[in-house]
């Protein structure tokens, strides 16, 4: 039973939960079995015990003391316990959502033939679907199903009655339509993630061009998705991320769920990063808008946790255009949202960035010595911009001795992507060369330079390039 799907079930119930389905189980209406109540029972006293309570030897000892045990029998009251679970789960989940309820409630009546009661149904039907905030795919095919069981009771009336088809239509079309734009953004994303994954994208390129002549791009959560997409596959075209950002910035999480509105976020600060990778600098503020707008409204965390990397992207941004002020107050501003394991080293890898970036090395040179980070990537990065300290203070026993060290800790980490390695490594390479140069030389220069210009992979060339200006 360990490893069954009762197990597993009884394991994700909250203690809300627990007490519902205490009284659900009691009810003859949906349970007629004691057993079944008291295997939920020891299962329920024992959910936070450990796995072997969760044994089926133990648990009929508890609900059959005095019976020899029967696996059989024991399966039997298992499938009726899971089953009634199920129930209440669907039961449950069906009755918070008013606008399915009372659809389904408009259907019973059509089909009863209980005109009044229907006519209410279907009018409360809709004010509960235009009343919720949301204009996102399950508003829209809501209002198909909504048209749809009004165009049935106008058929059962009469042949001849004017009925809803356009209506139908358009909802059913706009369903469609926003459904398509997100499953096309959600497989370029996909797509950059895991660029093996190629995906045919069928009635697409019919769809956008359907929303662009149809003028759909009123409706804005079409419009979000469409702007989305149009912005990734014609990043040239600067209009379409330009829509896109006054959408994010209006009131589009008003109408999306929060995953689907940090979809959209993602997607926005992709486009940013690219653009700035292509030397764009002005898409760095940009971003930093984003960012703060999205940690702030929860949207970029998880479980109000930020990630390390979306902690460190919006200060790498600000670094760029010497935002140093906006990087040492964002860093103040949300650490707390830092897994508490890990906020202090990834507080500190940052503002030592900004330290070392603001050519305050003696600070950022503290800060880089008090750790040795966890994470392999931030561990190279400290190492190397410690390596520039030492360089540009002169500090040059330090530098070498650091040198070797790192040469040997990239040796160890097998883990390490093998072209992020080599760059690594051709950088260590270069620095013990550039420690040895004569400066004062120009055939030693222009040599050193033609090497920094032709070794690839390389990390940190502008660096390399700079100490022999």
């Amino acid at each position: 039973m360990q490893k069954s799907v009762l197990t597993e079930i009884m394991l994700s119930l909250s203690k809300k939960e627990v007490r519902d389905l205490n009284k659900w189980l009691q009810s003859p209406s949906h349970n007629q079995r004691e057993d079944v109540v008291l295997l939920f029972d020891y299962l329920a006293q024992n959910m936070e015990r450990n796995e072997p309570a969760f044994e089926k030897i133990l648990a009929w000892k508890a609900v059959f003391p005095n019976q020899p045990y029967d696996d059989a029998f024991m399966r039997q009251v298992m499938y009726f316990l899971l089953k009634a679970i199920e129930e209440y789960l669907v039961f449950n989940d069906f009755s918070h959502d008013k606008v399915q309820y009372q659809i389904s409630l408009t259907r019973i009546y059509r089909k009863r033939k209980l005109e009044k009661s229907y006519k209410q149904a279907h009018r409360l039907s809709t004010g509960n679907l235009e009343k919720q905030p949301l204009r996102n795919t399950y508003y829209f095919l809501n209002k198909y199903f909504i048209e749809q069981e009004e165009y049935e009771q106008r058929l059962s009336i009469t042949q001849n009655a004017p009925v809803n088809l356009q209506e139908m239509a358009d909802a059913l079309e706009q369903w469609f339509v926003l459904t398509k734009l997100f499953i096309g953004n959600a497989m370029l994303a996909h797509h950059k993630v895991y660029q093996k994954a190629n995906y045919d994208t069928g009635l697409l390129n019919g769809v956008l061009d359907f929303v662009d002549k149809q003028k759909m791009l009123d409706v804005p959560a079409i419009a979000s998705h469409y702007y989305a997409y149009m912005a990734i596959t014609n990043a040239t075209e600067k209009h379409y991320f330009d829509q896109l950002e006054a959408l994010i910035h209006g009131k589009i999480a008003e109408i999306f769920t929060p995953s689907e509105t940090t979809a959209l976020y993602l997607t926005a600060l992709n486009y940013c990063a690219a653009k700035v990778n292509q030397g764009e600098l002005e898409y760095c503020r940009k971003a930093l808008k984003f960012y703060e707008l999205g940690i702030e409204k929860e949207f970029l965390l998880e479980n109000n946790k930020i990630k390390r990397y979306t902690f460190g992207n919006p200060v790498a941004f600000a670094i760029k255009i010497g935002e140093f002020a906006w990087a040492e107050q964002f860093i103040e501003r949300f650490k707390h949202h830092l897994d508490e394991k890990e906020q202090n080293s990834i507080v500190n890898f940052n503002l030592s960035r900004v330290y070392f970036e603001k050519g305050d090395y003696d600070k950022a040179q503290i800060m880089l010595t008090q750790f040795e980070y966890d994470d392999m990537y931030q561990n190279i990065i400290a190492k190397t911009m410690l390596l520039k300290i030492y360089h540009e203070k002169e500090e040059f026993d330090a530098f070498e001795s650091l040198l070797e060290s790192m040469r040997t800790y990239l040796q160890r980490k097998e883990a390490l992507d093998p072209a992020r390695k080599a760059a690594y490594k051709n950088m260590i390479s270069l620095m013990k060369k550039l420690l040895h140069l004569n400066i004062f030389s120009k055939v030693q220069r222009e040599k050193f330079q033609e090497t920094v210009l032709k070794t690839h992979p390389l990390a940190e060339r502008e660096w390399l390039l700079k100490q022999i200006e």
